[in-house]
């Protein structure tokens, strides 16, 4: 049984991040993405969340946890495209 290296673990792990961050530029380039998720999620439903935050009817209700959360899930999506940016995108001369 062969044990892969750690060179080659490195190499696939590198591989698959790439991949990912090769994906993730596709997506941007795509015009529905950049309406449904840059710009009705990202933008558009955190501008939202934020500005119910200190309604009286949120306020009321103990509803400031809800919201909260659904701001949280758009940090946690942000975050992650920001790793497979940050771990996808190796310049040139770090590729080996």
């Amino acid at each position: 049984m062969n044990t892969p290296s750690t060179d080659e673990l490195m190499t696939e792990s590198n591989n698959h991040y790439v991949s990912m961050w090769e994906a993730l530029e596709r997506l941007h380039r795509n015009e529905d993405f950049k309406k449904v998720i840059l710009d009705g999620y990202f933008r558009d439903e955190a501008q939202r969340g934020v500005s119910i935050l200190a309604t009286d009817h949120v306020v009321r209700n103990g509803l400031r946890s809800e919201v909260m959360e659904g701001l949280i899930a758009i940090s946690r999506l942000q975050d992650y495209l920001g790793n497979v940016e940050n771990m996808g995108n190796i310049p040139p001369e770090d590729e080996e």
